[in-house]
């Protein structure tokens, strides 16, 4: 889907090309967004799997609830831990890769203006994206990512899985489709999923561009506003 560029800092600059990567990434994800509507869409949840939603301890989490997949992830931080252990607070999760130089550069801008869009809610919520290259990016290159898109590491946790067997296993769980195309470039469609904090899917936005979704945002508020502080 994406071409690798020559130089990262200069792939992650959005800035007077941000018009260029809009057409270029929408191109893409269009080979690839299958029936999504590049609009937000709000998941019903079963009466039964509503209640359990309450529990937020990892011991009580809802049969369907995305933290029941044992996926073993490393952050920006070098940091091990499980995806159950995001449980407890809501949660945007999403897919992405370091090198990708079209879709990946809009969706770490969308969710930065999405938090922003947050107002005093975003101390609330956290966002969780995983890299659908577990061979080549490291915990250290996501740290310069980071560091690089001037992420707050208190919101944003960037994460890489063990293997490829888990990050498809996410990425199936997610309903991100990929594939790798060689020399470093994946092709992936664009979806972002808000988790209640028992890791139930509430929401979901395929939406590809960098203004923040209004109704995926309102969502999230909506979300949001039932947890205590």
């Amino acid at each position: 889907m994406m071409k690798p560029s020559a130089s990262r800092p200069a792939v992650r600059q959005l800035g007077r090309g941000l018009a260029a990567l809009l057409l270029s990434a929408a191109a893409c994800h269009g080979a690839y967004a299958g029936a999504d509507t590049g609009r937000s869409a709000a998941v019903s949840t079963p009466p039964a799997a509503a209640a359990a939603s309450a529990a937020a301890s990892t011991s009580a989490l809802p049969g369907n609830s995305l933290y029941q997949l044992d996926i073993s992830l490393t952050d920006a931080s070098n940091q091990r831990f499980n995806l159950r252990d995001m449980a407890g607070t809501p949660v945007l999760v999403t897919m992405f890769y370091g090198d990708c130089n079209a879709a990946c550069p809009i969706i770490i801008e969308t969710l930065k203006r999405t938090v922003e869009a947050l107002g005093p809610n975003a101390s609330k919520l956290r966002v969780l994206m995983v890299s659908l290259d577990p061979f080549n990016d490291s915990p250290a290159g996501l740290a310069q990512l980071v560091k690089n898109k001037q992420l707050d590491p208190q919101r944003f946790r960037l994460a890489v899985a063990k293997d490829e067997s888990q990050t498809r296993m996410l990425a199936g769980a997610l309903q991100i489709k990929f594939r790798q195309l060689g020399d470093g470039v994946i092709n992936h469609t664009t979806r972002v999923a808000l988790l209640d904090g028992s890791g139930l899917t509430k929401a979901v936005s395929t939406r590809l561009d960098t203004t923040p979704d209004a109704e995926f945002v309102k969502q999230i508020n909506s979300l949001l506003k039932t947890v205590k502080n």
